[in-house]
């Protein structure tokens, strides 16, 4: 694995990039047309179990997906106006979510007729914008400008030919393609590309790879690759070798069972036997102990994780919501328990309504980042952010929650359950509700449970 070149401190953090403060994008001013990269399906021929799995994954949602749709063409388009700042927002879109539009000079391909998502799969069947980030994409890059990439800086060597597809195996082989072995894809930079984004306000509104670059997993040589691609045995390709060691291409993350076990509540010591009246003051260790990055990561500003707290009856019914108090000390806390109130906005807040932020119980702790616009207001619309405000947990990191509630006086006497459960979600549902698109699931974390009696 490459080491870094140079080190970057993102989100409050500062970037030093060739010495130079400017971003460039694809100076090398590359020219591609759809036809240079091969539909998904040619390649299933041979690849088959690579070809499921990608189709299941994210990667080929890249822009048929049904959140991409709307918030592109119904609140990116419409926003570019507003500053001439976000003259190009739509191509820092398409660069990630469409890289072989975007090549192609494509930056507004029509719009997807039959959007899909993780219940509404397609059939693989794409052969232009609809592909997303798919197989002749990744297997014809060459290099990055950066080091670390970002911002879409991808170099691809695709041509008008079968070109030579690019892969880490050593002495790969095809009947339909020459092969090639490259670090490209032994390194992280192939997933920083993407997933490190500096918006058109100098924010760093996507920053996964620099988070996990500044982990103890980038220490101990633990790639993303490693975790999103985990090695597995067996052919690559129908007719290829049994290998010892090969790469899964299911790039599991948020929309998965993945977020489970990825951080752990745990209720820290509380009596065991308590009265009608009494306040019981306890702390809850909520500890990310298995994502290589921030916890969540991606597109901040959507993903939430919370921490719900209540007192419930043996059977698990709730009979008390115990919210976390809020820290009068810090003017921040207010972003980061959950709240009901129109405060956010899809768009700029000068160009469409306030929503209800979160649609969650109010009270619980949330760990996320706060997008403000130059209004000062909430916003879901990264590309407008000019300030973020965050509070999510770092690689190992432990968090100490304080929480006080009093027993009410007219609980019956019985055994209870003080439960502590926190909860993942990839977008709020007031945002899924506005942009007319299917909520998204809550994927439980991690839960702990603690029975007290009241006498």
């Amino acid at each position: 694995m490459k080491s870094y070149k140079i080190k970057i401190l993102a989100s409050g953090l500062t970037i030093l990039i060739l010495s130079s403060m400017a971003f460039i994008s694809n100076k090398e001013n590359q020219k591609k047309q759809y036809h240079y990269f091969e539909n998904p399906q040619v390649c299933s021929g041979c690849h088959i179990e690579r070809f499921i799995t990608w189709n299941n994954s994210q990667h080929s949602k890249g822009f048929t997906g049904d959140f991409f749709q709307a918030q592109y063409y119904d609140v990116v388009l419409p926003s570019m106006k507003l500053d001439e700042k976000l003259s190009e927002a739509n191509k820092d879109c398409i660069g990630c979510h469409s890289p072989s539009a975007f090549l192609s000079g494509d930056m507004i391909p029509p719009r997807t007729v039959e959007p899909d998502n993780h219940w509404n799969k397609s059939d693989g069947n794409k052969t232009r914008a609809d592909r997303g980030i798919f197989c002749d994409f990744c297997h014809t890059l060459d290099r990055f400008e950066n080091d670390p990439a970002f911002n879409h800086d991808y170099i691809s060597h695709a041509t008008e030919e079968v070109d030579p597809k690019r892969a880490d195996l050593i002495f790969p082989w095809s009947p339909h393609h020459e092969t090639e072995t490259t670090e490209v894809f032994e390194d992280a930079n192939i997933c920083g590309t993407c997933h490190n984004e500096l918006n058109p306000y100098d924010v760093w509104v996507k920053s996964t790879e620099y988070e996990y670059s500044k982990s103890v997993y980038f220490t101990r040589g633990i790639l993303c690759q490693n975790c999103h691609m985990q090695p597995m045995e067996g052919k690559p390709a129908k007719m290829g070798w049994q290998r010892p060691l090969n790469s899964n291409h299911w790039f599991g993350g948020g929309f998965t069972g993945f977020v489970e076990g990825a951080a752990i509540a745990s209720i820290i010591e509380i009596p065991e036997i308590v009265s009608p009246g009494q306040t019981i003051d306890f702390q809850i260790g909520v500890e990310a102990v298995a994502t290589g990055h921030n916890f969540p990561t991606g597109s901040v500003e959507e993903r939430d994780v919370w921490l719900h707290v209540s007192l419930n009856k043996i059977d698990g019914k709730e009979v008390l919501h115990i919210p976390v108090p809020l820290n009068k000390d810090d003017p921040n806390d207010k972003y980061f328990i959950t709240s009901n109130d129109k405060v956010a906005y899809a768009s700029h807040s000068t160009l469409s309504e306030p929503m209800e932020r979160d649609g969650l119980p109010e009270g619980d702790r949330l760990y996320h980042s706060a997008f403000l616009d130059s209004e000062g207001e909430f916003t879901y619309a990264q590309w407008l952010c000019v300030e973020e405000i965050e509070n999510r947990l770092r690689p190992l990191e432990e968090r100490i929650e304080d929480y006080s509630f009093s027993i009410p006086e007219n609980l019956p006497e019985g055994e209870y359950l003080l439960t502590a459960i926190l909860n993942y979600r990839r977008m709020p549902d007031p945002l899924a509700d506005y942009l007319k698109v299917d909520r998204r699931p809550v994927i439980q974390v991690s839960k702990d449970v603690r029975k007290i009696v009241v006498r």
